[in-house]
């Protein structure tokens, strides 16, 4: 049974008790600027572990703004190197260094990360000589999956990364996150993925993208009859929740177009009966005996 909370106002604990991990959803939109859902990330944390998943547009305003100080996220995991999912990269990095972070953050991503961390670093060269002169600032150690083995463990959270199938993009993954005996499955962008569904088989927690649109607007925009070929349709991803069957389905990077959320649940739930819901911004889930969800105002 999925339990929902309503919290108004919150203030994040360093406590968390030691057998639940938690989601909080930072940023859940697409390269379409959106104050309501900024970029893709994810803060995964339990007792004694903060980790990322992609960092896109506004992630650090959204750590600071459920009062996470950043001196804990030491793993960050990018899925692809699309701009909308690392353009928070840099930011995050900076602002945490500001903030006299002790730890250097390892960023795990696919081949050419290390690449991109050194542009980044480059890029803020003049900064850098400007604010710390000894050179004393937190450093990115930039590793890509292959070179890790594909397989990281943090403590007591285990995650795996895979390959997905995001089109063009061959160097893209989703993630498989064991943390004791819950799983949760992060798809990242990809169509109708076999290694997406084999990670998902009867899992906890599925996050997983989405993309719909109006028949109107499908029909006379070649443009975005391509973009459907990189991403997951209505009709895909109820094949792949029947296969999988999640006991909670998260849809997340929803490109919507010309319909809505209430009409994608509606569509989905005619031929798939397990729980799902779409993610918001500042929405956070605790997984452990049960599974909790928060959807937070602020």
């Amino acid at each position: 049974m999925i339990k929902h909370f309503l919290i108004i106002f919150l203030i994040t604990s360093n406590t968390f008790a030691s057998d639940v991990i938690n989601l909080t959803f930072l940023g859940t939109g697409t390269p379409r600027p959106n104050i309501d859902k900024l970029g893709p990330s994810i803060l995964i944390k339990n007792s004694n572990q903060e980790i990322l998943l992609d960092a896109g547009r506004g992630a650090s305003i959204r750590l600071n703004q459920i009062g996470n100080n950043f001196s804990k996220v030491n793993n960050v995991y990018i899925s692809h190197l699309h701009y909308d999912h690392i353009i928070g990269l840099a930011d995050f990095w900076l602002t945490s260094a500001l903030w006299q972070k002790k730890k250097n953050i390892n960023i795990y991503g696919p081949k050419g990360i290390k690449k991109f961390c050194q542009n980044i670093i480059k890029s803020y060269a003049e900064d850098l000589n400007y604010r710390y002169k000894k050179n004393d600032y937190t450093k990115l150690n930039c590793v890509s999956f292959n070179n890790l083995g594909m397989k990281a463990k943090h403590g007591e959270v285990n995650i795996e990364a895979f390959k997905n199938s995001h089109g063009h993009i061959d160097e893209s993954y989703g993630f498989k996150i064991i943390f004791k005996n819950k799983t949760i499955v992060y798809s990242g962008d990809t169509s109708y993925s076999q290694n997406v569904i084999e990670a998902a088989k009867g899992c906890d927690i599925l996050i997983h993208e989405v993309i719909a649109s109006s028949k109107k607007l499908y029909n006379n925009n070649k443009k975005l009859r391509n973009i459907f070929k990189t991403h997951t349709d209505i009709n895909q991803l109820i094949k792949i929740l029947n296969i999988t069957n999640p006991k909670l389905t998260i849809l997340n990077h929803a490109l919507l177009f010309g319909i809505n959320e209430s009409m994608v649940l509606n569509r989905i739930k005619k031929e798939y009966n397990g729980d799902i819901i779409f993610s918001k911004d500042l929405m956070s889930v605790d997984l452990g005996n049960e599974i909790n969800v928060f959807n937070i105002i602020k």
